[in-house]
């Protein structure tokens, strides 16, 4: 069975003052935290052992995973060996963790990771990063992988590839030009976009800088240079020859859907174009958890909405809720978990992150074109 790492240490800083409050893997689109959405792709593919590293507002990353719930009767709970298990749509996903107090980069993280849940025995893991929203089937892209070769990274072609650094694959989809670090290594047939997600051989990690894990601490503390697989790692193992290959997301293995959640105003936009429906997705499943009314209005069965307050689509009115009394829920919002909506409090085009601990967040002013946290409110430009 093959296990996942994902990294989730970044700082979020073009967020900010959103994660001042939370960390970025834990701000959510509609209703459900970013890294959650890569659970529930991982889950869909049955790869239910994942391991991520932290690093800003540690422990706020384990403890929010562990009160997150799909509220489907089982719910969380802490798992084996300092981790948690999370219940994503009906599948249990257990969860370990490493703790960064200097951040380390994807090297040194995916190290970290390495150390705290060793790949199975034939070496094999998934990568995946929590700051993006994408469409992927996780099982058709493992699949993709080519016998023999060191890793398959997920791509998007995107008009202005040059500004995420290109990728340039040959017309077998062998990679032979890596964001500018090395030297060609053959014709370029095309330039795609990397989109964070590996299915790799965990011994390619061998080529970066070790780091030192500090088990006696829960979870356990990593240290050492920092270091980057995309930067260190992949550019010299293909000069030395390995075969690398990109997978078009666009291609059979997802709808082509990839979006980086990294500003307030594209925040607002994932939230919008999941919302809107005219987004095609293969295995991206923002809406499961809810029960869907006229005008594209998703209401989980826990929510409790006044009969006098007005609801219009599209919207997100999450588990636990509340709409009071002549509130209105107003076209592109989302009100997360916990949300309680006052009476005649007016929220549009504002998208109200959950509450964080067991106490509702409470909205008692008008939230028009904001993201809404315990505290701070971001004005979208």
């Amino acid at each position: 069975m093959t296990v996942a790492w994902i990294l989730a240490a970044g700082l979020g800083s073009r967020l900010a003052p959103l994660t001042h409050e939370r960390p970025k893997p834990l701000v959510e689109v509609c209703g459900r935290p970013l890294v959650v959405h890569a659970l529930q792709l991982l889950a869909r593919a049955g790869v239910v052992d994942v391991a991520m590293n932290s690093h800003w507002l540690h422990p706020a990353l384990p403890q929010g995973l562990r009160r997150f719930g799909d509220d489907d009767g089982g719910g969380n709970r802490d798992g084996t060996d300092g981790g948690c298990v999370v219940d994503v749509d009906g599948v249990s996903v257990a969860v370990r963790f490493t703790h960064e107090p200097t951040p380390l980069g994807t090297g040194g993280g995916l190290l970290g990771l390495r150390h705290r849940l060793p790949p199975q025995a034939d070496g094999r893991v998934v990568i995946a990063n929590a700051d993006a929203l994408i469409d992927l089937d996780v099982a058709a892209f493992m699949q993709r992988r080519r016998p023999g070769s060191l890793a398959s990274l997920a791509l998007k072609s995107v008009d202005d590839v040059a500004r995420y650094g290109a990728i340039g694959t040959d017309d077998r989809d062998r990679v032979t030009t890596f964001a500018g670090r090395i030297t060609p290594r053959g014709p370029v047939t095309r330039e795609r976009m990397f989109c964070g997600w590996h299915d790799v051989d965990a011994a390619a990690l061998d080529i970066l800088p070790a780091v030192s894990v500090d088990d006696s601490q829960d979870p356990p503390v990593v240290t050492g240079p920092e270091s980057c697989i995309n930067k260190e790692g992949y550019p010299k193992h293909l000069e030395a020859g390995a075969d690398i290959f990109g997978v078009d997301v666009d291609g059979g293995v997802g709808g082509g859907f990839f979006f980086d959640v990294g500003t307030p105003e594209r925040l607002f936009e994932a939230n919008r174009l999941l919302l809107s429906g005219d987004v095609k997705l293969v295995a991206l499943a923002p809406f499961a958890r809810f029960q869907e009314r006229e005008g594209r209005v998703f209401v989980h069965p826990s929510a409790k909405i006044s009969d006098d307050a007005t609801v219009v689509g599209p919207c997100v009115i999450d588990a636990d809720a509340v709409v009071e009394s002549g509130a209105t829920v107003d076209a592109w919002s989302v009100l997360g978990r916990r949300v309680t909506v006052r009476r005649g409090v007016k929220v549009s085009r504002a998208v109200v992150q959950g509450a964080r601990g067991d106490a509702p967040h409470v909205v008692s002013d008008d939230a028009i074109a904001v993201h809404v946290g315990e505290t701070c409110r971001m004005g979208i430009i």
